[in-house]
């Protein structure tokens, strides 16, 4: 009896841990809209995304590897990539020249 309690509660443990594993890799997920003032990135999980450029609207697809993202704008033949990093609800993407660009996570 004690070894089925026991397999039990080790079962219940292992879960809560996965479970929490998968929440953490929600948050950090890309995913999801972010501004930077009138600059908005909105990355959907079928990896089309849009980017708003101060009403200026542009439709795009990327693809992730890591820290690199490759976004593909429609229209254009080559793709631009770029090194990312999510922290908290920050996304940091480095522009054309290397400089930080960061946007925040809009609820």
């Amino acid at each position: 009896m004690k070894k089925i309690v026991l397999g039990g509660a080790l079962l219940l443990v292992g879960a809560s841990i996965l479970t929490g594993c998968q929440k953490e890799e929600k948050k950090d997920s890309i995913v999801g809209k972010w501004a930077l003032e009138n600059y908005v990135y909105t990355f959907n999980e079928d990896k089309t995304c849009e980017y708003n450029a101060a009403g200026t609207i542009m439709k795009c697809t990327y693809e992730i590897d890591g820290e690199n993202i490759s976004i593909l704008y429609d229209g254009n033949t080559m793709a631009w990539d770029t090194t990312f990093e999510i922290k908290d609800d920050k996304l940091n993407i480095k522009d054309s020249l290397g400089n930080d660009t960061i946007y925040e996570r809009q609820k």
